[in-house]
């Protein structure tokens, strides 16, 4: 298979802003058809394509046009739902993140595609971003030595609300944000032994804090949260070397080395202590959003495996998890604080005022 037609799902702000342009910018694609709701949004697919068929309704499409796979951008809840029908046809399907709320939805996804045998894949930007696939390729030279930390602080003030529909601020902040940290920690940390995590909220405004063991003893520490005035990315590999790496906000990385010699790679080669995207790069391949889809799109027509398809996403999951576990232990001290208070420390709490409670916690 060399051009793969492709059928474009959701053509919301995400699709019109950087998935449409980066499929523009992929060779060998060709978008055949494009699916929303809104007939309106749909025909803006026109400005870019003319010869593009659109249509309101996603099993129509599969059904009348000839599509090797679905690039999709719509809440969680439609991931779900259009990925599971698209590999019912034999389409495989790349959707933006997350694909879905829960571990369990997550798992039932991952048997499903096991099962069809087609390539799935989820928008996670940052690990194909050109400053993180530098950081991979420091990582990678033998005098780099052992990863043995990782840390990530995700600063941001958003979302304070839940998100989709859901009942919690903290899982919508994990599921629309805070989700590429934690995916970041495992592309660098390896298999996890072990998860802790803190939560503090007030009224929505949340501080995460979530330290990672991995089996080949490094470690990863998390802040992150919605509690800050500002958008903030950083994140360090510190090695068993004493050779230490950052990266400011997805853009300058600086490397340190305890003898002040910086090698990029190769046995000769020098890197020259500090890097920044060139002038010349494109805004979506630094960003990550062409160089994830030109992936994909090269195990479609490989038969190969995509690194963020569904099954790699269950570790991130299991750790979003943990945390909301974490998140609701702490509304339910909260309530019963709360009622204890209300009613003069009594203990007869009911489980309907209970679940209230809770409910006004808002974890």
């Amino acid at each position: 298979m060399s051009n793969v037609r492709v059928g474009l799902v959701g053509i919301g702000a995400q699709t019109q802003e950087n998935l449409l342009p980066s499929l523009l910018q992929t060779p060998d694609i060709h978008v055949a058809a494009a699916c929303d709701g809104v007939a309106e949004r749909a025909r803006l697919v026109h400005r870019h394509i003319k010869d593009v068929e659109l249509y309101d309704d996603i099993a129509k499409m599969l059904t009348d046009t000839k599509l090797d796979a679905l690039v999709v951008a719509c809440p969680p809840q439609a991931h779900r739902d259009i990925a599971t029908l698209a590999m019912s046809r034999g389409v495989h399907v790349f959707v933006e993140k997350p694909p879905c709320f829960t571990l369990e939805e997550l798992l039932s996804l991952t048997e499903l595609s096991r099962k069809s045998g087609l390539v799935t894949g989820v928008g996670m930007n940052f690990r194909f971003a050109r400053p993180i696939q530098h950081l991979r390729l420091i990582r990678s030279e033998p005098h780099f030595g052992r990863t043995a930390h990782i840390q990530l602080n995700h600063y941001a003030n958003k979302p304070r609300a839940p998100m989709w529909g859901l009942d919690s601020t903290l899982r919508s902040f994990l599921l629309a944000q805070a989700i590429h940290t934690i995916d970041l920690a495992m592309l660098f940390g390896g298999d996890v032994k072990e998860t802790r995590s803190e939560v503090q909220n007030d009224n929505g405004s949340l501080i995460v804090e979530i330290n990672i063991s991995f089996k080949n003893g490094a470690t990863a520490s998390i802040l992150t949260g919605t509690m800050f005035p500002y958008f903030e990315f950083e994140m360090k590999l510190i090695s068993d070397t004493s050779t230490m790496v950052r990266l400011d906000n997805l853009s300058d990385i600086t490397l340190h080395e305890p003898d002040h010699v910086t090698r990029a790679g190769g046995n000769d080669k020098r890197w020259r202590g500090y890097w920044r995207p060139g002038p010349l790069d494109s805004g979506y391949v630094r960003s990550g959003y062409q160089s994830e889809l030109q992936s994909f799109f090269d195990a479609i027509r490989t038969g190969g495996k995509f690194e963020a398809d569904f099954a790699n996403l269950i570790p991130t999951y299991e750790v979003i998890e943990q945390v909301c576990e974490k998140g609701d232990r702490l509304a339910a001290d909260v309530a019963i604080d709360a009622l204890n208070l209300l009613q003069g420390h009594k203990p007869d709490l009911q489980a309907s005022d209970l679940g209230q409670a809770k409910v006004n916690a808002n974890v």
